[in-house]
């Protein structure tokens, strides 16, 4: 069987789950057929009643309530937290796509050849800016 890559606890996962919670999932394949469901189905119970008394309890006395808000700079902010979720290939993708923009800002588009070429790479430059701005323009 392929492992599977452990991926990080975000920060709700370690707001609302205990270290009993987690011992219980590990516990699962151990335990018989017919309980694994009512055991998984008490799991996630018990973490989306902690995640509502996280907020209700905490949500009106904290700006940003139980979740701390981190600045965004950029985009590549956002997703360069993402990439500690993703499997390699999606990070490895993300960061092609991060290494082409740094190579296109880079580059002089004055030093090509013909003014159709300078326009067409000016629009190449804009539409991977666009992208990683999220704007949908066209």
């Amino acid at each position: 069987m392929e492992k599977r890559p452990i991926f990080p606890m975000t920060q709700l996962d370690t707001l609302v789950t205990t270290q009993e919670l987690q011992l219980m999932k590990l516990m699962l394949p151990y335990i018989p057929a017919n309980m694994r469901g009512m055991l998984a189905v008490y799991i996630k119970f018990t973490e989306f009643t902690n995640t509502i008394h996280l907020f209700h309890s905490t949500g009106n006395g904290s700006p940003d309530g139980p979740i701390h808000s981190k600045s965004i700079h950029s985009p590549e902010d956002i997703l360069q937290d993402l990439s500690s979720f993703m499997d390699p290939a999606e990070a490895d993708n993300i960061s092609m796509i991060f290494n082409m923009m740094n190579i296109m800002k880079q580059m002089d588009p004055s030093g090509f050849a013909s003014p159709e070429s300078n326009s067409e790479m000016s629009q190449m430059i804009d539409l991977f800016d666009n992208i990683m701005k999220g704007n949908d323009e066209k």
